[in-house]
């Protein structure tokens, strides 16, 4: 039987219907630990999992609280695993996986955003998808507060067979305008029209193919002309030249060959047997560069590993030759510091000035301004969604971001910095040369025993890292783009006042 999950993700809490038969019939799914409805909330957990509801919302790390707005600028994950996990809810407690699914949009959706969303079930497994406005949801709303639109959402989409279409001429009304292409039927199934997404961007599973309208058979061309027989005839034969070689005076010039061949082995008959040097090189391991992040301690460097090479040859002028090789390899770091080098619990700068977590927002900004001058902008205070903390500053310089966090009406502190570049400053990196670009190969033989890195989603190609230092305790997260050696890394923040992840 076909039966149609309903899902209506809200600003704070998730609800879901599932609804069956014809006509369809809907009940609310419970959800939530003490209440029908779950929280909109998204996390990864410790072990890689990910964390969907009222589990995500008492997570250690960052917390995605709007998995529905956020597919609708193109980061589709958090929703995809809304999805999944309301389909394994809704098969336990009805008995069979529903087939069909209907999601609640804001009326104000754009094309464009309502495209994500389609792509986010087609990611959860759905073809069938329908796409229900919020007010048409509510107009067929039934249940109880907080699981409403879901299951209106349930009810329009259950529907098999779309409601007739009354016209004009049925109500008694006629009119003398030409006639003209007539509109698509108004219905009430959910809105599913969407615009054609671009060629980067995942195209959309739709069940009904587009109709082909037939072309007319369009003339067969007329057959080509002969070519002249210039062409078609082959070119006529061309007498090979004589290219012989008088045989005397090779035999001449190979007799002063073996001559000089001859004196030369007399020569170093006598010589005795001579051997080469033994040739040893080696490089010695890097030096580590400590980065101060307080004013009174410094800050122990995170652990890494050196790189060193050496060649031992020995060449005789006997017919024996050995040659040895060993080579540990490090891969290239992105840069040297620049101006600002970054800390896993602060800033330091090439005047020899330092911050860390927790300074003020007046020390703080006046310390990097001195060394890149004034930013390129600043939120002043603001609230968000993302941070922790009812008053929020952000403050740019480039590819770098300072947060700054307090409450409303007091002095705001230093409590994270994020950068997804390292050219604006330029060298834009730890002391060890790790920034943004690096390899996942460099962080793994960089940072051994203190880097971990684990993928958000099953079989996603994202990944979330953290770098612990082990002295301090100061981490260093990060994104990258591939889970092998070759994966490079997208950004990087330390402080974890504000979400990074799933954005």
């Amino acid at each position: 039987m076909t039966s149609t999950l309903g899902i209506h993700v809200g600003t704070h809490t998730i609800a879901a219907a599932v609804a069956a038969g014809d006509p369809p019939r809907a009940r609310a799914l419970a959800l939530g630990t003490s209440a029908v409805t779950t929280a909109a909330a998204v996390a990864a957990g410790s072990d890689g999992t990910v964390l969907v509801g009222d589990a995500a919302r008492e997570a250690d790390g960052p917390v995605v609280t709007d998995p529905l707005l956020r597919a609708g600028r193109g980061r589709t994950g958090a929703l995809t695993a809304v999805i999944t996990d309301l389909v394994t809810r809704a098969t336990t407690a009805v008995g069979s996986a529903p087939t069909r699914l209907a999601i609640v949009v804001p009326d104000d959706f754009a094309a464009a955003q309502r495209d994500q969303v389609v792509v986010a079930a087609n990611a959860a497994g759905f073809s069938d998808v329908n796409l229900v406005p919020e007010s048409l949801a509510a107009s067929q709303a039934q249940g109880g507060e907080g699981t409403s639109h879901a299951i209106g959402a349930a009810l329009v989409a259950g529907v098999e067979t779309s409601p007739p279409l009354v016209t004009a001429e049925d109500l008694g009304q006629f009119s003398d305008r030409e006639e003209t292409s007539p509109l698509p039927p108004a219905t009430g199934a959910p809105i599913s029209v969407f615009d054609e997404p671009g060629e980067s961007e995942p195209t959309p599973v739709q069940e009904v193919p587009p109709t082909v309208v037939a072309q007319p058979p369009q003339p067969r061309p007329a057959a080509p002309a002969a070519a002249p027989a210039a062409m078609v005839a082959p070119p006529p034969l061309q007498p090979i030249p004589d290219r012989s070689v008088p045989l005397v005076p090779l035999l001449g010039l190979a007799a002063v060959l073996v001559a000089i061949g001859v004196v030369i082995l007399l020569v170093r008959g006598g010589e005795t047997e001579e051997t080469a040097p033994v040739v040893t090189t080696t490089t010695a391991p890097a030096a580590t560069t400590t980065v101060a992040v307080a004013t009174t301690t410094s800050v122990a460097p995170l652990p890494t590993s050196s790189t060193s090479t050496s060649t031992s040859t020995t060449t005789t002028t006997s017919t024996s030759t050995s040659t040895s090789t060993t080579t540990t390899t490090t891969p290239v770091r992105v840069g040297v510091p620049g101006p600002v080098t970054l800390g896993e619990t602060g800033l330091q700068f090439d005047t020899g000035s330092l911050v860390r977590f927790g300074q003020a927002d007046t020390v703080v900004l006046t310390a990097i301004g001195g060394v890149l001058g004034e930013p390129d902008s600043d939120s002043g205070s603001i609230e968000s969604d993302f941070c922790a903390g009812a008053a929020v500053r952000l403050v740019r310089f480039g590819d770098l971001e300072l947060v700054f966090t307090g409450e409303e009406g007091e002095p705001l502190v230093f409590t994270q910095w994020y950068a997804d570049g390292h050219l604006d400053p330029t060298g834009l990196v730890t002391p060890e040369g790790f920034g943004e670009s690096a390899t996942v190969g460099f962080l793994e033989v960089t940072f051994p025993g203190a880097f971990v890195l684990v993928p958000p989603f099953e079989d996603d190609i994202v990944g979330i890292f953290a770098i612990t230092n082990p002295q301090t305790g100061g981490v260093l997260n990060g994104t990258t783009l591939g889970l092998d050696p070759e994966g490079v890394v997208t950004s990087i923040w330390a402080g974890d006042s504000c979400t990074r992840v799933f954005t």
